[in-house]
């Protein structure tokens, strides 16, 4: 079976979230403002429950509300320990798994949803830390390919991405780009996640119109937050 590259940091996210969920236990019960209705407990009894699903292969409804949901009510009533040692004992058999139904691997998917949560969740649990950049790179590298493939999609000008603290992406066609954005990796990451409205984006260092890149919607399930989102 062919080494899947998303394994080791998807459970370098659990660990990450799991030292958050012991130190930071007084706040658990706290709500998190990237998810709202959920508090810090909720959020993580979802990432366990994500994994178990995809263990189980529960995947009707992949990244609706009621399936994120229910996975967290499934640990109603119980201890974070409960939790946290029940998503450890789903990862550790996803190297078993096999190709997802749904395209690329289990271990993938669950990377992209685990480490979207622990940066909704380090304001809560871990005010002024942020994501470490290996795992923010990785995932901000899924998040530009489905970008740029609505991007394209759309039929927009191409534009140039600048993360100022990490690289540049181009997004949309081919050709020349017509807009450039700048802001910091951290940004961008929240932003193409959701986590960021779009009159935050407008804030970014555009030079030419933003327009035409912020009229086509996030790739599913997220979408430009309704209100500012500062973490």
């Amino acid at each position: 079976m062919t080494e899947d590259q998303h394994l080791a940091p998807y459970l370098a996210v659990l660990e990450r979230i799991d030292g958050l969920a012991r130190s930071g236990r007084s706040a658990l019960d706290d709500p998190v403002p990237a998810c709202p209705g959920w508090t810090a407990r909720r959020t993580i009894a979802h990432l366990a429950g994500l994994a178990e699903d995809w263990v189980a292969g529960r995947l009707d409804g992949y990244g609706s509300d009621a399936w994120a949901g229910a996975q967290a009510d499934r640990f109603d009533g119980r201890s974070i320990e409960d939790v946290l040692d029940a998503w450890a004992a789903a990862a550790a058999l996803f190297a078993d798994l096999g190709p997802s139904p749904i395209g690329g691997t289990a271990a993938m998917w669950a990377f992209g949803d685990a480490v979207v949560h622990e940066a909704d969740l380090r304001p809560v649990l871990a005010p002024g830390t942020t994501v470490p950049a290996e795992s923010m790179t990785l995932g901000l590298k899924a998040a530009i390919a489905r970008w740029r493939a609505e991007l394209g999609a759309a039929g927009v000008p191409p534009l140039d991405v600048v993360a100022s603290d990490l690289r540049t992406w181009r997004v949309g066609p081919a050709g020349e780009p017509a807009a450039t954005v700048t802001t910091t990796a951290n940004e961008l990451f929240r932003g193409l996640f959701g986590r960021r409205s779009l009159q935050q984006a407008q804030a970014w260092d555009w030079r030419g119109d933003p327009q035409p890149y912020l009229a086509v919607p996030l790739p599913y399930p997220f979408r430009w937050a309704e209100q500012d989102l500062i973490d």
